[in-house]
């Protein structure tokens, strides 16, 4: 499911899955793919040599974490340079608004239980 924030959607985080996270990082950080993708084998080298499922819980919850500051930073970027232009005052109103939207997202994106945000 893709949340629709005025004229641009955000790839939710809540289900905290891989996918996810991917789908994130490629729409708003495309150049950090091979950091995550290298992070992710080593990830699931750790957990095969190990046997334990650890690493790779602690690689999805550093990824979503960088996936969803990415995100954010990214609409952030473009609401702030769309403020710095000539826009009318019912424009700057509906980025406020977009801006509020992104907050309550990400509040609850942030207090989701821990058990929802990892891959079951």
């Amino acid at each position: 499911m893709t949340q629709t924030i005025g004229p641009h959607t955000r790839p939710p985080l809540s289900d905290g899955s891989l996918a996810a996270v991917r789908a994130t990082i490629t729409a708003f950080a495309p150049r950090r793919l091979p950091e995550l993708e290298r992070e992710r084998d080593q990830a699931f080298s750790q957990a095969l040599g190990t046997g334990s499922i650890g690493p790779v819980h602690l690689f999805l919850q550093r990824w979503r974490t960088v996936a969803a500051t990415e995100r954010d930073l990214a609409i952030a970027a473009r609401l702030f340079c769309d403020d710095r232009e000539d826009r009318s005052t019912g424009e700057h109103h509906e980025n406020d608004l977009e801006i509020a939207a992104l907050l309550l997202i990400a509040a609850t994106e942030k207090n989701a239980p821990e058990s929802s945000r990892f891959i079951h």
